[in-house]
């Protein structure tokens, strides 16, 4: 039997995303579809390129197997690789050959992470910028040595996907090795990684990476015994 949302619910919902429905002529139906869209995007829905939205990192349960399959036989912490890729010059492709053509090379470049790193997680951090995390129980690891056949492979994957007369973008391209020591429960995982993923990128498209990032994170946090008189 359908639902009536009544006028109280129906404000509260136009409330979450003013901007968005603000020309819509169906406001509640707009913010109601995004509130969806959100909450399977933190299930781990993939999105229209095939790869899965922050959501699923920071506030989903993206983590939680990796954390309890693989943190207590890692004594020296846990560990995830990462290579962060960023498509230059989007802005110029979606201009020359139209957004469908954009739309159909950024799904190249998710299915080739997603081939050339199998088992690895594909989450899209912003509209063109991509990461492949190396989870503990994908076996991989991020060496300096991945950057040029990566580098490689996107180009002429992302070639393949364009118009014949397009020329192949280029990449911008961090490496992460993030080591986590004690983390206490999977929940506070997604939010740090995405922090660093971000910070990686940023550091290597402002030249100031060199090579292979590595970054150990200590996680003291624990509530001290009461102490005895």
């Amino acid at each position: 039997m359908p639902y009536a949302i009544d006028e109280a619910l129906a404000t509260a919902l136009v409330t979450l995303y003013p901007r968005l429905v603000q020309r819509s002529p169906e406001p509640v139906k707009v913010a109601l579809q995004r509130l969806l869209d959100e909450e399977h995007a933190r299930r781990g829905m993939p999105d229209a390129t095939g790869a899965l939205n922050p959501l699923a990192l920071t506030q989903g349960t993206l983590l939680k197997e990796e954390f309890d399959l693989s943190t207590h036989a890692h004594h020296a912490g846990w560990t995830v690789g990462a290579l962060i890729v960023d498509v230059k010059g989007m802005i110029h492709i979606n201009a020359r050959h139209g957004f469908a053509a954009g739309d159909a090379m950024l799904r190249a470049v998710v299915e080739s992470l997603r081939t050339g790193f199998p088992g690895a997680k594909v989450v899209r951090l912003q509209g063109d910028n991509f990461a492949a995390l190396l989870v503990p129980t994908s076996g991989l690891l991020v060496t300096e040595g991945l950057r040029e056949p990566t580098r490689s492979r996107l180009v002429a994957d992302a070639r393949a996907s364009l118009p014949g007369d397009a020329e192949a973008p280029d990449f911008t391209l961090a490496l992460l090795e993030l080591t986590i020591e004690q983390p206490t429960h999977w929940q506070v995982l997604g939010p740090l990684v995405w922090g660093e993923l971000e910070r990686a990128y940023t550091l290597e498209r402002m030249g100031n990476a060199e090579g292979l990032q590595r970054r150990r994170l200590l996680l003291g946090g624990f509530v001290p015994g009461r102490s005895e008189p």
